[in-house]
């Protein structure tokens, strides 16, 4: 394993990639974890040598971390398995997305965003999860088992398969309070935006931002007209959004006469 952690090493990405890899997602959730407890690379070299049968060098650790947006390394189940145990954390950890990473997975059809949806299942996936956990004694809970939870201080009883359901809604909570902030505000911006554009028309919109009257004058006046104000400038502007208004209101009369 030392041998192959030294030598088998993935082709090099471009760190200006447009797609993301698995490894990747992992090698950052590593490196997160790693920080989480202050550890040093070497020490976690040494914390995980009980799980992997071999104390893997500093340097092969820094490879780990370096696999996100760099030298991807390829990872294994058993590996994750040993990762997972070292830091105490549960597998899931490791295929968090990372914040503001948006970018599409490798081969998938999905993107690094999305990944808990892989995670946790879709609404119709969930069927074929819960005739697995039946599989493994998990149960819905009955009339007996929620009484025994009331009295036992809301402490579960036994295997049921809310249990998987409250830690699928806990964690999908816990992504919408990461990411919905930052989309609300996208969201605002945009409609600010599409609010300018409508009010304004493409053409003034444009003009308006690049400060040239150019911009949204008919092709025939593009360049003859010069002016030495921002309060020329102002009134060019104003009559033109108030020639396009008018043809706009012109067309909806027009359109609303032949409609009857």
């Amino acid at each position: 394993m030392r041998r192959r952690w030294q030598d088998e090493v993935a082709p090099e990405d471009d760190e200006g990639s447009s797609e993301a890899d698995l490894n990747e997602v992992v090698a950052y959730n590593f490196k997160r974890a790693r920080e989480m407890y202050g550890w040093t690379q070497d020490e976690v070299a040494d914390r995980l040598a009980p799980y992997l049968g071999v104390r893997l060098p500093q340097a092969s650790i820094s490879g780990i971390e370096r696999g996100y947006r760099g030298r991807r390394r390829e990872l294994d189940a058993q590996e994750l398995l040993a990762f997972a145990c070292c830091f105490d954390v549960p597998l899931v950890w490791f295929f968090i997305p990372p914040p503001g990473d948006n970018r599409p997975l490798r081969n998938s059809g999905e993107y690094v965003q999305g990944l808990y949806t892989l995670l946790l299942g879709r609404e119709d996936q969930l069927g074929l999860l819960y005739e697995r956990f039946r599989e493994l004694g998990y149960a819905e809970p009955d009339a007996v088992d929620e009484t025994l939870e009331k009295m036992s201080g809301g402490h579960h009883t036994g295997r049921t398969m809310a249990d998987y359901r409250t830690r699928r809604k806990e964690l999908l909570i816990a992504l919408l309070d990461q990411y919905a902030d930052e989309f609300d505000r996208a969201a605002e911006e945009m409609g600010s935006l599409v609010d300018r554009l409508r009010q304004l028309g493409l053409r003034a919109f444009v003009s308006a931002s690049m400060n040239d009257l150019d911009f949204s004058l008919p092709a025939e006046r593009r360049g003859t007209v010069h002016l030495d104000t921002d309060e020329e400038i102002e009134a060019m502007r104003e009559a033109r959004l108030a020639e396009e208004h008018a043809a706009v209101k012109k067309d909806q009369t027009t359109g609303s006469t032949e409609g009857k």
